[in-house]
């Protein structure tokens, strides 16, 4: 398609001067800018996005995919990345050939047809930066998943998909800039602004005050971060923080004065998750007689104790004793032997020997208790029953509640008491594994935001808004250069 356009020449006589349509204009701005691309070095953009995406790679490959701050951290570097790559790509393209551009605009080019092929050669560039990145990221080591992606065929493309358009929205932002400016010199000033702005109002690494917190709604690297974050699962990954620091201080001690009551109020508290989970630990208290023989026999302290001698002997006198005073023996005393009874008996016997020696005589021997045993043959009796079982299973719940319900303990709640105890003891009385869990599931449960769940809904508005936001600042760099045959300079 042709325009015509009427000029008058020397004689004054109108003529008609023939131009190519908006869409042979594209074709013909984006061949020169794939020259350029060729010929001028604009290609160095390429081994720089592949060295950029390794040096961040080093930093976050240790837990992005992995941990809550891992997907926060490794989400920031990424946007960083995409925009960094995007801001770069485009921020001189126009200010350096601005005269050129105004001549040319002044000789029938169309501005729409100019940034149209700007748009569809930095989308090209944009998105081979973005597969480098996301190449290198994955040979470097980054735990990309390689399953099925929330969209595409892969979690890889996804984030590709992602890293193209917050390079593209932001390529975008720089051709509005360098449409503005007059100058390189002008448009790089103004990018480390534009940088930082977009960093500092990403809205997940620093805490904004509430006043500004609106401002992130209108930067790309909030929905960038947001979109990162989301693929990477954020809210389904464990925090880990808390619970590093708790392993770094085991060597600490902490500790106190307290008193028995509030130790009891700590074990009956039913919203302590931990407690909860350690109350619910069953206890197995079953074994056979079996078991119980085996172990007590082989047992160096029952050992001892089995061979430790007994005196079982007494003196007449001490029998004597027995027989008047003990009330077992009542039914023995109170026999008649006619000539009186048997207590009357043993009362003479115990005045005549008074003093003698014969009440003094000892009467039995030393044993052991092992022989006791094998006199009453309960080795034999345990082989007889080894097989059966004794015992219970029962929860920490039980014996804690045992304990608290004793009404000795209940009689000293007001006792105080020190305790001296280090992080790493209070750990293991824990259990390193519940205390764990309960940590990392604690914390993740209050860092969840809804703005990073892992759906479609989600990234999928989240692209959209990049797409408005290129489209935006594409149309914004339009109405710009339309005004660019004012410009004196």
């Amino acid at each position: 398609m042709h325009n015509n356009q009427a000029t008058a020449n020397k004689s004054g006589h109108l003529v008609h001067i023939r131009h190519r349509g908006r869409g042979p204009q594209v074709i013909i701005y984006l061949g020169k800018l794939l020259r350029m691309f060729l010929y001028q070095n604009d290609w160095k953009v390429l081994p720089m996005a592949a060295i950029i995406a390794a040096l961040v790679s080093m930093v976050i490959k240790k837990d992005f995919f992995l941990t809550m701050e891992g997907e926060l951290k490794g989400s920031f570097a990424l946007t960083c990345v995409a925009i960094w790559n995007g801001c770069f790509n485009s921020i001189q393209v126009i200010c350096r050939e601005r005269s050129i551009l105004k001549r040319e605009h002044r000789a029938g080019l169309h501005i729409s047809s100019y940034v149209a092929s700007h748009m569809i050669y930095q989308a090209l560039l944009c998105l081979v930066q973005s597969g480098i990145t996301i190449y290198v990221l994955i040979i470097m080591g980054v735990k990309i998943p390689m399953d099925k992606g929330l969209i595409t065929i892969s979690t890889a493309v996804d984030l590709t998909i992602t890293v193209f358009l917050v390079s593209f929205a932001s390529d975008m932002l720089s051709l509005l800039i360098s449409a503005i400016a007059h100058s390189t010199t002008t448009a790089m000033t103004i990018m480390p602004f534009v940088l930082i702005f977009q960093l500092v109002f990403s809205g997940g690494i620093f805490n904004l005050p509430a006043w500004s917190e609106q401002i992130s709604h209108y930067t790309i690297s909030s929905y960038g971060l947001k979109c990162f974050a989301a693929q990477s699962d954020y809210n389904n990954s464990p925090m880990v923080t808390l619970w590093n620091t708790l392993v770094k201080m085991k060597s600490s001690e902490i500790g106190g004065t307290y008193t028995v009551g509030q130790v009891l109020d700590l074990l009956e508290d039913k919203d302590n998750g931990v407690m909860t989970e350690l109350r619910s630990r069953e206890i197995d208290a079953t074994f056979t007689v079996g078991e119980l023989w085996d172990v007590l026999a082989s047992s160096e302290t029952v050992n001892g104790i089995l061979d430790r001698k007994i005196d079982a002997s007494m003196t007449v006198g001490e029998i004597l004793t027995v027989l008047r005073t003990d009330e077992n023996c009542a039914s023995f005393r109170d026999i008649n032997l006619g000539f009186g009874t048997v207590g009357e008996l043993l009362k003479i016997l115990d005045e005549e020997l008074e003093g003698t020696e014969l009440k003094e005589l000892q009467i039995g021997r030393d044993f052991t208790l092992r022989e006791a045993l094998e006199l009453f043959k309960v080795e034999d009796g345990t082989s007889k029953y080894r097989d059966i079982s004794v015992g219970r299973t029962f929860t920490l719940g039980d014996l804690i509640d045992a304990i608290i319900t004793n009404p000795d303990i209940q009689a000293r709640r007001d006792q105080p008491f020190t305790l001296k105890i280090t992080v790493g003891q209070l750990i293991d009385l824990i259990g390193e594994d519940t205390l764990k869990e309960y940590v990392q599931s604690k914390t993740a449960q209050i860092s969840h935001i809804d703005a990073y769940e892992k759906n479609v809904g989600n990234v999928v508005n989240y692209w959209l808004v990049f797409i408005f936001f290129a489209m935006l600042y594409a149309l914004l760099s339009v109405i710009v250069l339309e005004f660019i045959d004012k410009d004196r300079r």
